[in-house]
């Protein structure tokens, strides 16, 4: 029980100590082109491809 509130007060701290940065920076990073966006999925896919082929091999 005590776990599960020391999770909380934990989670609650950093949405509290991380929150305003994250917006703040948000709000001033330069925004992505098409190109930076189709590189990125093509990473995530990639990422993605190698953890089914992981799981694949150590199946058989």
């Amino acid at each position: 029980m005590w776990q599960q509130i020391a999770l909380a007060a934990i989670a609650v701290a950093v949405i509290f100590l991380f929150g305003p940065g994250a917006k703040r920076m948000a709000e001033n990073s330069p925004s992505g082109t098409g190109q930076d966006w189709w590189t990125f999925a093509k990473l995530i896919g990639g990422v993605i491809l190698v953890i089914l082929l992981m799981i694949l091999f150590l199946r058989q």
